[in-house]
């Protein structure tokens, strides 16, 4: 072969890496040739050999000149084949063609077809109209370079000159110079880590690449592209986008293993799972995430029984006071459909303890307590030993000690005003105590007049100026959410075990839409909090990846408009807090251009309709792959580009599986599952 280079030496980075025999295989000339276009003449022989032309086939052109072997050709384009282009005798043979099929018809006494157009050619016509041309774009060039005394391939996207179209042979990349395009990543400042991720795959049909041995060339990508980027996965149900999807998670959760070896920091990953496809076994891919192991994956779902360690209530604790904020987050969107006045300042207030405020922390005790009368109104199961821990004045525990007839308080502090309520007498004190401030008792009116207690009221008497509300009775569904056997918060906890750089897998295919919804967006949002306190702090923020579904439903424009909306927040400020997020859906359409605008990653698999694809099409080159996209429905068979990849390739993901598994696990330290015994 490196007669037909001879600027390029026989031991060369682009002869070795691209150009050898057993790298690529000669299919053809430079037709034409200009900057962006390139016509291949080609031979249906030659294309035989090489096992085959599919559409968006790769092809290198590279220069020659026999006499003048000082030319400057130490460069090879990159082509894509994009169709078919005719050739300028392409007519006449035509013609020639149809004229021998005349005569043929009109002389023969058998009209049958096979009589007709089966006759036979002479060798010369014959392989005359065996010659095709195949139009193909013109991706940039590869060249060598010296980077710190090193020869390195490097890819430029354009062409910097060009030669007489004689000057070129064009060949078919193949096996381990596949791979080399298929997997070139460009410098861009970022860590590398290759890993593969699939196979080159030109078209559904694949019965000339299985034969000719050209199904396995490995594309690799630097997993570091997706840590910290925002990564799209796109296409319909059941097309792989799940799997593709652990697939990265697999392989980012070695990368941090390897990382905490070395004392680095680890990377937590959150996966919201609205169908149970990452929490669960599955026949679609064989194997679940969980399977990585229970000391670094933990499931939160609703109905946890504790029974697995590793499998975590998703409940929240509404009479917990240190998950008080939690509470009203849910409590909040629950009264948002409300008009009244109350529903505004109740979501405006914070009723945590302030610490070195004592007045601050005397009011939000007050005002809790309101609130879990609410909560007992509307159903919600009381914890065992419950009691509500509040400050009050002497005078006031008399007189309702009076009015009662009985002594609902216990001292619960070094001083008699420190007493606490049980939960059998905290609905009748807290009525008595409203309606001794009716009465005009001046000890009730100090103990109401904090905007906390004001806010928190009615939704435990229903009544706001003077008219019915419905109160309370808008907390009934959340009841589901409720668990009186939680401890903390589970987005405090689920927030520390991804900063310790475990896989938290939300799992919200159990329970109504409505609050497994308001459940992930009160998830994400104390996530955001938290990482922007620690970025204002003037520290870097954790690495953490989160895993979205249904994107159209959280990124649309329409929504994209609310600067207040957790999900478009997390997608505007993701980058600098350190936040990588992989969204998946099947409309490309559905989701907001500023988010496509700043996607680094994309994985495209089949899309059904033009509408989609034409959406796809305005970035960068998809469109070239319009047409394969639609009419292709291969699982898993995508249109892959990513950051560092400076061109779309086809591919071939590979199936998540229990070897990827194994490999996670043993990043860990951790023994291999047994495929079909211990997954």
């Amino acid at each position: 072969m490196t007669e037909l280079i001879p600027g390029v030496g026989a031991g060369s980075l682009l002869h070795a890496q691209l150009l050898a025999d057993d790298r690529s295989t000669r299919i053809g000339a430079i037709y034409r040739l200009d900057y962006n276009e390139a016509i291949v003449l080609t031979h249906d022989k030659w294309k035989f050999d090489a096992g085959g032309i599919p559409q968006h086939s790769f092809l290198l052109a590279t220069a020659q000149d026999i006499n003048t072997p000082q030319v400057d050709d130490d460069e090879v384009l990159l082509l894509r084949v994009e169709g078919t282009a005719p050739l300028s005798m392409e007519t006449d043979l035509h013609a020639v063609r149809e004229e021998s099929l005349r005569s043929a018809l009109s002389s023969n006494n058998d009209p049958l077809p096979s009589a007709v157009l089966d006759v036979e050619m002479d060798p010369f016509t014959r392989n005359r109209v065996s010659f095709t041309g195949l139009r193909c774009r013109i991706l940039g060039t590869f060249y060598e370079d010296d980077v710190d005394g090193r020869k390195v391939l490097e890819f430029g996207a354009d062409v910097d000159n060009f030669y007489a179209t004689s000057t070129y042979r064009v060949l078919k990349p193949v096996g381990d110079g596949l791979s080399t395009i298929a997997s070139y990543l460009k410098p861009t400042g970022r860590e590398q880590e290759r890993v593969r991720i699939g196979a080159v795959r030109y078209s559904a049909t694949r019965r000339r690449a299985k034969t000719s041995k050209q199904a396995d060339a490995a594309v690799e990508v630097n997993i570091h592209d997706f840590i910290g980027n925002k990564t799209a996965l796109l296409g319909m149900t059941r097309m792989g986008k799940s799997n593709t999807a652990k697939t990265i998670i697999a392989r980012t959760f070695v990368i941090s293993e390897r990382q905490r070896a070395v004392s680095g920091k680890p990377i937590g990953q959150l996966i919201f799972d609205p169908q149970g496809e990452y929490a669960n076994a599955n026949t679609q891919d064989g194997t679940e995430i969980a399977a990585i192991g229970a000391n670094h994956v933990s499931i939160y779902k609703f109905g946890a029984d504790g029974s697995q360690p590793h499998v975590k209530p998703l409940n929240i604790n509404f009479f917990s006071e240190n998950q008080i904020d939690a509470v009203q987050g849910l409590i909040s969107e629950a009264l948002s459909g409300e008009g009244s006045g109350y529903v505004k300042d109740f979501a405006g207030t914070s009723y945590s303890d302030v610490a070195g405020d004592r007045s601050a922390t005397t009011h939000a005790q007050r005002a809790r307590m309101v609130l879990y009368g609410a909560l007992m109104r509307a159903g919600f199961s009381v914890p065992a030993n419950f009691s509500a821990r509040i400050n009050m004045a002497g005078s006031l525990q008399a007189t309702i000690t009076n009015d009662l007839g009985r002594n609902p308080f216990t001292q619960a502090g070094r001083t008699p005003n420190i007493v606490s309520v049980g939960a059998s007498d905290l609905e009748a004190v807290v009525d008595k105590i409203i309606e001794l401030r009716e009465a005009n008792s001046q000890d009730a009116a100090d103990f109401t007049k904090d905007v906390r207690w004001k806010s928190v009221e009615p939704i435990f008497t229903t009544q706001s100026g003077g008219r019915s509300v419905r109160g309370w009775r808008n907390l009934n569904p959340l009841r589901p959410f409720h668990s009186p056997l939680t401890q903390n918060d589970p987005a405090i906890e689920i927030y520390d075990e991804l900063v310790d750089g475990r896989i938290v897998i939300v799992d919200l295919h159990v329970g109504a839409e409505a609050v497994t919804r308001a459940m992930s967006e009160d998830i994400t949002r104390r996530l955001l909090s938290r990482q922007t306190e620690v970025f204002t702090s003037g520290q870097e923020p954790p690495h953490i990846q989160v895993m979205l579904e249904e994107a159209h439903n959280l990124f649309s424009s329409d929504r994209y408009k609310d600067d207040l909306d957790v999900w478009v927040k997390l997608a505007k400020e993701a980058s600098k807090l350190n936040l990588g997020m992989t969204y998946a859906t099947q409309e490309v359409s559905g989701v907001a251009h500023q988010v496509k605008a700043n996607t680094a990653n994309w994985v495209v698999a089949h899309l059904n309709n033009t509408t989609e694809v034409n959406e796809l099409a305005k970035f960068y080159d998809f469109g070239s792959f319009k047409d394969a996209i639609i009419a292709s429905e291969d699982r898993g068979y995508v249109r892959l580009k990513t950051l560092s990849s400076p061109y779309i390739v086809p591919v071939q993901i590979d199936r998540y599986d229990v070897e990827l598994v194994n490999e996670a696990r043993a990043a860990a330290g951790d023994a291999p599952l047994t495929p079909g015994r211990d997954s």
